[in-house]
């Protein structure tokens, strides 16, 4: 007589599978990249990272620097001098090292990022019913969800291009689960990195979590202070100057570009005044989502409000270039852990989005017409899809009495 697979063999059957299919996906991409590119084709942004460094310990300026390659040039270190202090150890290894070091936690972080999200997901009442199981069920979801992460374009362009921004958003997605006392670290050493994290400053500030907002502050000041202190010249440089140089990010007029500010810019026509529209509109979504984020919070989700906040900082940001629309990609990974219609569907449309976005790129750079115009701003208007649907759900509990408020720790 055959023995009887039990429901927990069938889950750690199942989990087996799922690891073993995404760690295949990640060698099969790495060995794909590396293949059709080349290694000195990939981490770009990691080279101008380690260029612009070392040419800095050389005697050079470290905003001076230009990366020179057969297809890009002139390139240049755009982030904080705190940046560059953190990033430091990659330059002093040799290169093929730094790549394959950087290559490595990059599919680490994305999975632990992932885990964080099931984890945060198990905690809600609104969770699919094999999320609230530990153990393998919870393995199995990490792993379910890495296969089509790592094929949206934002987390292969983060991976092709070597960038620092899957790091900054792991660091604000991490932050509450410090102690209370310490959340607002990770926020704010993230923003010293890269800027875009301090749109979680209003948020903590409108929902009156004043330890997190001077924690959060005083880490931002403190790290730029440090960086200050051992690069002087630079931090002058990059303050009073390079910071207000927004040509040296990107033009904002790009396909590339997918922020707000970039759909608006393509799409208005001559006349319409681009930044005044942009202000306007970057306002009411920047309210729509503090008063979302501000909810979730009430509701004891601390998770979906740091997601609402990460998706404002794509949609509000003057430029948003693939790499940042990772936070997209976890909203559309939170759904799916949600039960229910719409959410399946939210996520499922996210997905599909950020699978498909590149092809509607080069469609529409050979192709006029709605179509076009629609494919290539997809991306824009996901962010705003995110937000106008908020992450799920506040309103009542399953059983549809009034859900009370659970008490936030303001102090």
């Amino acid at each position: 007589m055959a023995a009887t697979i039990t429901a927990a063999e069938r889950t750690r059957i199942v989990s087996v599978a799922l690891v073993a299919v995404a760690v295949a996906t990640a060698g099969v991409l790495v060995y794909g990249l590396i293949a059709s590119r080349g290694v000195a084709g990939m981490l770009g942004d990691l080279e101008i990272y380690c260029g612009a460094i070392n040419y800095a310990l050389g005697g050079g300026d470290l905003y001076a620097y230009a990366y020179v390659h057969p297809t890009v040039h002139g390139l240049g270190f755009t982030y904080p001098p705190f940046a560059a202090l953190v990033l430091a150890p990659f330059a002093l290894m040799p290169l093929l090292v730094a790549k394959t070091l950087w290559t490595i936690l990059t599919f680490v972080v994305v999975v632990a990022c992932l885990a964080v999200l099931v984890r945060g997901a198990a905690g809600t009442p609104y969770r699919r019913p094999s999320v609230e199981r530990k153990g393998a069920a919870q393995i199995a979801w990490v792993a379910g969800l890495a296969v089509p992460v790592l094929l949206t374009y934002p987390f292969l362009h983060n991976l092709i291009v070597g960038q620092v921004s899957l790091f900054v958003i792991a660091l604000a997605l991490f932050d509450h689960l410090l102690p209370r006392r310490w959340q607002g670290v990770l926020v704010g050493l993230s923003a010293a990195i890269k800027l875009t994290p301090l749109v979680f400053l209003p948020y903590y500030l409108l929902t009156r979590q004043w330890r997190q907002a001077a924690v959060c502050a005083g880490t931002f000041a403190g790290a730029s202070a440090l960086a200050f202190a051992l690069l002087p010249g630079p931090s002058v440089a990059y303050w009073t100057d390079k910071l207000w140089q927004t040509g040296r990010v990107g033009r904002t007029d790009s396909t590339v570009n997918k922020s707000l500010l970039g759909m608006l810019t393509r799409q208005l026509p001559d006349g319409v005044p681009v930044t005044l529209v942009w202000l306007v509109v970057a306002a009411a979504v920047a309210a729509l989502a503090y008063w979302r984020a501000s909810r979730h919070l009430r509701e004891g989700e601390a998770l979906a409000a740091t997601l609402a906040v990460g998706a404002l900082s794509v949609a509000v940001s003057p430029i948003s270039w693939p790499h940042h629309q990772l936070w997209l990609v976890l909203a559309a990974a939170w759904y799916l852990l949600l039960r229910g219609r719409t959410p399946l569907v939210l996520g499922i449309v996210l997905f599909a989005i950020f699978f498909g976005y590149p092809w509607f790129d080069d469609y529409a750079a050979g192709t006029a017409g709605p179509l076009a115009a629609i494919g290539v701003e997809l991306p824009a208007l996901a962010v705003l899809v995110v937000l106008g649907f908020g992450l799920l759900p506040f309103r009542r509990d399953l059983t549809g009495r009034a859900d009370p408020e659970p008490a936030v720790d303001r102090a």
